[in-house]
């Protein structure tokens, strides 16, 4: 699984070629200006995600037929260069992101996302925003609350 390469057209597309619908690339927008939004009104860095964050960035650079640099990443990011190292490590480590070297100037590493984030962003976006579409439901939300015992089970290990 591979970023995009340097000239190679994403207009609008994915790292598998496919082409963003329109939709999910606002999704993904809409997204971004939510968190843009909740930092003006909460305490900075109270609702802070910034792997969410930069695979929304690396989601949206796709659709737009732009490439980031690593540099890029860690300065959107707001975390120190170390930190963002790290958590870029993580990501392409779960194989959502990958690196490469930039064939015009090989100080510089491009950062993308792999088919596997790709199609993992598309499908958390999808899910995200109610599209007011019934046929698609979201999967269940989950309680972090243990399952009470069964009256019966207690004593028995």
């Amino acid at each position: 699984m591979r970023a995009l390469l340097p000239g190679e057209q994403a207009n609008a597309s994915g790292p598998t070629g496919g082409m963003i619908p329109p939709t999910l690339l606002a999704q993904a927008r809409q997204a971004r200006q939510l968190r843009a939004t909740m930092s003006a009104f909460l305490p900075s860095g109270l609702l802070v995600d910034p792997a969410w964050d930069m695979m929304l960035d690396l989601f949206i650079a796709a659709g737009m037929g732009e490439q980031l640099r690593v540099k890029d990443l860690i300065l959107l990011s707001g975390e120190s260069p170390a930190s963002a190292m790290r958590r870029i490590d993580r990501l392409q480590e779960a194989d959502l992101l990958v690196r490469h070297a930039d064939p015009d100037d090989h100080r510089r590493v491009r950062i993308g996302l792999t088919a596997r984030g790709h199609n993992a962003m598309a499908a958390m976006l999808a899910n995200l925003f109610d599209t007011g579409d019934d046929r698609q439901t979201a999967p269940a939300a989950r309680s972090f609350r243990p399952d009470p015992l069964d009256p019966g089970d207690r004593g028995k290990p």
